[in-house]
């Protein structure tokens, strides 16, 4: 699960795979923080540290989700 940093407070970035259906929209707004496993079809956010720099598309991912399955959690 990706992590960034928001407003100085971290937040982990999450797929949840019981609303998932694979439709890749997450892959398209960003290929390097999602990916897709081709068994299941279900996307997943990346293990990294996300530049807070790209938050924008981080939020237009979880707009563009047609299942709403992509959300930020605040850790902590």
């Amino acid at each position: 699960m990706a992590e960034i940093e928001i407003d100085g407070e971290m937040h982990r970035l999450l797929v949840d795979h019981d609303l998932c259906m694979g439709t890749r929209v997450c892959i398209a707004r960003l290929p390097g923080v999602f990916s897709v496993d081709d068994d299941s079809n279900l996307s997943s956010a990346s293990n990294d540290v996300l530049d807070p720099a790209i938050i924008a598309a981080v939020r237009e991912a979880i707009d563009d989700c047609p299942q709403g399955a992509i959300r930020l959690e605040k850790l902590g």
